[in-house]
């Protein structure tokens, strides 16, 4: 709570550094909680997708090839690629490290043809042993197919679950973010009190003279110390006027109202 306006007459205060600073922290903190999946996402979507590689015998040997792939979840096809004289496949294997620093073999696939090689991206070394004893036994079909839609939708899945809890966590956030005014009027002998929110708009007034006094609360929390201004009234009831971790802001504010209701001006 802040005073942001006193004279002799008038004395007003409220808590929008508070929002604003609360506002700001809690967006910078829900946009790096969400941001991060949901960039990952965008990198997911494209490469999510099937890679089928169909084959034909054409000499006890040699088979001709279709390669095709699809993106985007299996929605965008990509261009199909005849591969002609395919006499086996050659597996490669090399080392490399993780992004711990582990030790990793990677293998990568190659159709050997007679004008070259054709990398195949997501084939396993299981798929080679199965093209080359198709090469050498099988008259029938061969049909290879990678399928990681299904790997990708269950990580989109989980990282959405950051999402959830991200908004949940903003819009929570949201509804207890409300501005507190409080005005003291000498001329009108009223404490006016507005909050207004997303979901809140009050509107109250009380006279002058039921404020009984005004004391500052200690409150002992299991990381820190809370200090609250507060008004006794006349009633029994009282007021809060929201609390801080700085007790010599609150100790100024309620000397302000106690000075201010006293008729003294410091």
């Amino acid at each position: 709570m802040k005073i942001i306006k006193k004279s002799e007459y008038l004395l007003k205060l409220n808590n929008i550094g508070e929002i604003i600073y609360r506002a700001i922290y809690y967006t910078i903190w829900v946009t790096g909680f969400c941001g991060i999946p949901l960039f990952m996402m965008f990198f997911i979507i494209p490469s999510a997708g099937v890679e089928r590689l169909s084959c034909n015998k054409i000499e006890p040997k040699i088979a001709s090839c279709e390669l095709s792939r699809s993106t985007f979840m299996g929605l965008k096809k990509g261009d199909l690629t005849s591969i002609e004289q395919v006499q086996g496949a050659r597996l490669e294997k090399s080392q490399t490290t993780d992004s711990d620093g582990n030790p990793m073999t990677v293998n990568k696939v190659f159709l050997v043809t007679k004008e070259g090689e054709i990398l195949l991206e997501n084939q396993s070394a299981d798929d080679a042993n199965s093209f080359n004893k198709y090469i050498e036994t099988s008259t029938e079909e061969l049909v290879i197919k990678q399928d990681n839609r299904l790997f990708f939708l269950g990580t989109m899945l989980f990282l959405s679950l950051f999402l959830v809890i991200g908004f949940g966590v903003m819009s929570s956030v949201l509804r207890c973010l409300i501005c507190e005014t409080y005005i003291f009027d000498k001329d009108a002998s009223t404490l006016t009190l507005k909050k207004k929110g997303i979901w809140v708009n009050e509107f109250a007034q009380r006279s002058l003279s039921e404020i009984a006094e005004v004391k500052l609360e200690t409150i002992y929390r299991e990381n820190d110390t809370l200090y609250k201004v507060c008004l006794l009234m006349d009633e029994g009831d009282r007021l809060s006027l929201g609390g801080s971790s700085n007790q010599k802001e609150q100790q100024k504010i309620a000397d302000w109202i106690r000075s201010y209701l006293d008729g003294r001006s410091n």
